[in-house]
């Protein structure tokens, strides 16, 4: 059977290079190798049993891949003029979909459709259609190729789900829809191909943590998405510090936190987010700040510390509740704390880099700073810990606070607090001297908030590594201190 799967790709890629001989728009035999090889990786789980299998078909045809396009061949593939390593990532989606969802084959086979036919039609109405377009870096796509996206991945996921499962239909129409505009966003701030990994295993994700519920609890969940997409899209326009691309990644970080964490844990985010646009309006009264906005990757460098931070607290929460010490002490979530002085260090950081561009003069650029790292480390650390304290008080326990987490029951309240505070503020503190020495050794490194995009000017994407790198070294430093402790106290 891999052989008749084999010989079935190489009869796609034979029939678009034979096409070539009418010289077609290579985006059309690209999508049509894109459309015909999903729908042969679409039946793998009926064809094959072992993921050796597909494993060894899906070096293979990377390695076609990768190698026709060192030669130049291929043309029916590799002739887009975009830079793209779709080709690349598909075998590899493929593959992981296989090994994490063989034995559930109707989500493989729905988030392979989204894939295929999602994606596809994107590309060739939007671009034919398209008319509305915005920038993703260096990209452009549309909001008619977008929209086209979202009703088709919608199709993709609610025909199967109502066909081939057994579940109520207005929970399919409400999975449908979230997920749908879930993936739709991810599709659009996408960079070079890598939507054909993140599409589908997002698909599936989603399918894994949404099926279960119930249509009340996703239709809740879809309320407070749409709620937080038209919050950002408000901000956004109001203050304009963001292009569309950053103003939908900015939408997925916050509705990451909110759907994977909880309400609460918006909080953090949300006061560093008003305190950044504070500051940044400041900077564009009093001084000659352009009106510079930040795209995705800008907004990918300050939130994937604290996005890694939200993802590992639901992964542990799902799969290893930690007990023993963790559970005396009340930190039944011990990434919140952790969580919340990212989010701070990021603010002050970001404060530090603006401030560092900006023509004030150097006495008050220091008084400025010192205000911003002051609120930083003392608004929004004290006002996130509270908020997750205040939410197990009501709750019973759906965020960082349970009752016996941050709270005095049984007698572990004093215990949880100087834990949390400890590691909250240990955060931005460590990030801060990080950044400093990164500054020194680096003097060049600029924020670049002097052009008109500043997540791309000169020094700007290298100053968010730094800043990324001295968050994320400091959270772990945080971290592995509490296992050491941990381990140590056992």
């Amino acid at each position: 059977m891999a052989l008749l799967v084999g010989a079935a790709y190489l009869a796609i890629f034979g029939l678009a290079e034979f096409s070539l001989r009418w010289d077609p728009p290579r985006e059309w035999t690209r999508k049509f190798v894109h459309v015909s090889g999903g729908l042969v990786a679409a039946v793998l789980p009926w064809l094959i049993e072992s993921h050796w299998t597909v494993l060894a078909l899906g070096i293979a045809l990377a390695a076609l891949l990768w190698g026709t396009r060192r030669v130049g061949w291929l043309q029916s593939v590799h002739g887009v003029e975009r830079e793209t390593e779709g080709g690349l990532y598909f075998p590899l989606a493929i593959y992981l979909l296989f090994l994490l969802a063989a034995d559930r084959p109707v989500f493989y086979l729905t988030s392979v459709l989204v894939l295929v036919v999602a994606d596809t039609a994107a590309a060739v109405l939007g671009s034919a259609y398209g008319r509305s377009t915005y920038s993703v870096e260096t990209d452009r796509r549309s909001i008619e190729g977008s929209a086209v996206f979202f009703l088709m991945a919608f199709l993709s996921v609610h025909l199967p789900l109502l066909l081939l499962t057994e579940l109520d239909r207005g929970a399919v129409v409400m999975i449908s829809l979230q997920l749908a505009l879930l993936v739709t966003f991810f599709e659009a701030i996408s960079l070079k191909g890598i939507d054909n990994l993140v599409v589908p295993l997002g698909t599936l994700f989603l399918l894994v943590k949404l099926t279960p519920q119930d249509a009340g609890a996703i239709g809740a969940q879809l309320g407070a998405q749409l709620a937080i997409v038209a919050v950002i899209a408000v901000v956004a326009w109001r203050y304009r510090f963001l292009k569309m691309s950053g103003a939908l990644a900015l939408m997925l970080f916050f509705y990451g936190a909110w759907g994977l964490g909880g309400p609460v844990w918006v909080v953090a985010p949300t006061l560093a987010l008003l305190g950044f646009v504070g500051l940044r309006r400041w900077l564009r009264s009093t001084t000659r700040l352009p009106d510079g906005r930040y795209q995705v990757l800008a907004l990918f460098h300050v939130a994937i510390v604290p996005s890694l931070l939200f993802i590992a607290d639901n992964t542990v929460q799902t799969f290893l509740p930690l007990t023993g010490w963790w559970e005396t002490r009340g930190l039944g979530q011990p990434f919140y704390p952790v969580y919340v002085g990212a989010v701070a260090a990021q603010l002050g950081l970001m404060g530090w880099a603006l401030l560092g561009e900006s023509p004030v003069p150097d006495e008050r650029r220091r008084r400025v700073l010192a205000g911003v790292l002051a609120g930083a480390v003392g608004l929004v650390v004290p006002l996130g810990l509270l908020a997750g304290s205040l939410a197990g008080l009501i709750g019973g326990g759906m965020t960082a606070g349970s009752v016996g987490e941050f709270g005095p029951a049984g007698g572990t309240g004093a215990a949880a607090i100087g834990v949390a505070t400890g590691a909250a503020l240990a955060v931005p503190l460590l990030s801060a001297l990080v950044f400093g020495g990164l500054r020194r050794q680096a003097p060049r490194l600029r924020a670049g908030a002097s052009g008109p995009e500043p997540g791309r000017a000169a020094g700007g994407l290298s100053i968010l590594r730094a800043q990324s790198l001295s968050v994320g070294s400091a959270a772990l430093v945080v971290i592995l201190v509490l296992i050491w402790e941990a381990l140590v106290l056992r």
